[in-house]
């Protein structure tokens, strides 16, 4: 049986909490085109950082949205509340709609998505908004509509999304800079589990590799869940 000296003893694999710096750097301007706030009484409201730039959402849902845009390999820029854009609704008025997130691919396919949660839905009339902007819209300014609801997510995005939420909790610049060093140099295609072990940061490592992977400078090589055997490559460089 363990001892009440043992229970109290501190695990010696666990770091203790970060310290605060003095001094944080804003981050590049949001690209969204309306002014967000923090404060609402109904949803939660927050930003998270995508390539280093605020990314601003108004629910859980909507945050979800964005990780999984930029998990996604084939996304170049996830920018949100793009510029409003004007339809002719079914009773022939025009009128505008602000959607919540424009994903914009590296072959420069551009997407607007409405998010949604699926009991809103009709209330709401969003689906037919959808509808009638995909129909109307010039292809100057997107190739693609779409309505987002949580249907839309499979096991692979609530679980790389809650793995991204993880090790994004806290910043550790020391494994973020070791893990950068030893992907510079990567010519092949590797595993989690082998990149971590490469590191030497043990279970930390993985949070680190979950990073790289969130900050662009990895990806994965296959739509798979952020798992030890899942495939990871050295990432193009993204677009500015």
């Amino acid at each position: 049986m363990m001892t009440l000296q043992e229970y109290l003893t501190p695990d010696p694999s666990l770091r203790g909490p970060r310290t605060c710096p003095e001094f944080m750097p804003d981050a590049p301007p949001s690209l969204t085109s309306r002014e967000m706030s923090l404060h609402s009484a109904i949803s939660v409201h927050g930003y998270t950082f995508i390539d280093g730039r605020k990314v601003w959402y108004e629910s859980i849902l909507e945050r979800c949205c964005a990780l999984l845009g930029r998990l996604r390999p084939d996304v170049a820029e996830v920018a949100e509340q793009p510029p409003a854009v004007t339809y002719v609704d079914d009773a022939g008025r025009e009128r505008q709609h602000t959607f919540d997130f424009r994903f914009t691919q590296i072959v420069g396919t551009r997407w607007l998505m409405a998010v949604k949660p699926s009991a809103l839905v009709a209330k709401s009339g969003i689906d037919r908004v959808v509808e009638l902007v995909a129909e109307q819209i010039s292809p100057s300014v997107a190739d693609f509509v779409v309505l987002f609801t949580e249907k839309e997510l499979s096991e692979v995005d609530l679980f790389n999304a809650e793995a991204v939420n993880m090790a994004t909790r806290d910043a550790w610049p020391e494994d973020d800079a070791k893990l950068t060093s030893i992907i510079r140099k990567l010519k092949v295609d590797i595993t989690i589990d082998d990149l971590v072990e490469k590191s030497g940061l043990g279970g930390y490592g993985y949070d680190a590799v979950v990073r790289a992977i969130d900050a662009g400078r990895l990806r994965l090589v296959e739509y798979q869940k952020l798992k030890l055997d899942a495939v990871v490559t050295r990432a193009a460089k993204r677009r500015s």
